[in-house]
């Protein structure tokens, strides 16, 4: 029977009987636990290559969608405007580990919006890095905001709010725009309807969209991806340019991919794709349309 909790019920964990076991812990000649998970393998039109479990249960992604969470910040001009270079765009991409070069990048990234580490919103813990926290204790200190693993995305996020003319407060908000604009395109890229996706809070703060394991392997295939896979009313294209989901040259060492608001390439790429090139999208979020 469940258990229960007062009057309510509490919600009962997905069952993942039909997953199968994906890795074994052994002790001595003992397997001391199982582990099952789902692998999905996508095509950049949605197509399912192929899978193991249950592909289409909807899960948390969290960190493992920050490229495509850091997308409006390139997209809507924000990172050109503010001369974002590649090392910017990197921590809005990833989780830190709270190193020094890491805590000043942030620091210095936020001083140019004339904001500052109590504008982050995402709260404070010790740096993953081992050695970054034995000198933060060493030295008397405590972990701010800064150190936080997500302080790079967050800064993306207030810069996309300052660009656009939006609060920085409050900026977390499931009702914020920088966080409206982030759910249309996990959304779009997932094949996900907003509207009928589960949202719960991630570990810094922002909401945090469960989507089909499927949608992940689709969004981030059609990253990676030169051909024009979404279907045609999902496409989002800047009003009058006629140049969207152009292929640009890949480099080994990537790290985002943009256009400037006269939708000429420029070169930065999302993630490592190796010989293949990156998906081209089209600049100036606030004019989205469809064709």
């Amino acid at each position: 029977m469940p258990m229960t909790s007062g009057p309510a019920t509490r919600p009962r964990p997905p069952e993942h009987g039909t997953d199968p076991v994906l890795v074994e812990v052994t002790r001595g000649p003992v397997v001391e636990s199982r582990h099952r998970g789902a692998i999905a393998v996508c095509r950049p039109s949605g197509q399912l290559v192929a899978a193991w479990g249950e592909v289409g249960r909807p899960v948390f992604p969290r960190s493992a969608v920050k490229p495509l969470q850091a997308l409006p910040l390139v997209e809507s001009g924000a990172a050109d405007r503010f001369g974002l270079s590649d090392r910017e765009l990197a921590l809005a991409c990833a989780s830190h580990s709270g190193e020094a070069r890491h805590v000043g990048l942030v620091a210095a990234w936020l001083a140019g919006l004339d904001l500052s580490e109590a504008d982050l919103e995402c709260g404070a813990h010790p740096p993953g890095n081992e050695a970054a926290a034995r000198d933060l204790v060493l030295q008397g200190c405590q972990a701010s905001p800064l150190h936080n693993n997500c302080s790079g995305k967050h800064a993306g996020m207030l810069t996309t709010a300052r660009h656009l003319g939006e609060p920085t407060r409050g900026y977390i908000a499931a009702d914020h725009p920088v966080q409206r604009r982030i759910a249309q395109v996990l959304a779009e890229l997932a094949d996900s309807p907003a509207a009928l996706t589960p949202v719960g809070t991630d570990g810094c703060g922002i909401p945090t969209l469960a989507l089909p394991l499927a949608g992940i392997a689709t969004a981030m295939a059609r990253m990676a991806t030169t051909r024009p896979a979404l279907p045609r009313p999902a496409r989002r294209r800047h009003a009058g340019c006629k140049r969207q989901w152009r292929p640009t040259p890949t480099w080994s060492a990537a790290v985002a991919v943009a256009a400037r608001r006269s939708c000429r390439p420029r070169r930065r790429f999302w993630s490592r794709v190796g010989p293949r090139a990156s998906m081209r999208r089209c600049c100036r979020s606030a004019d989205w349309a469809s064709p």
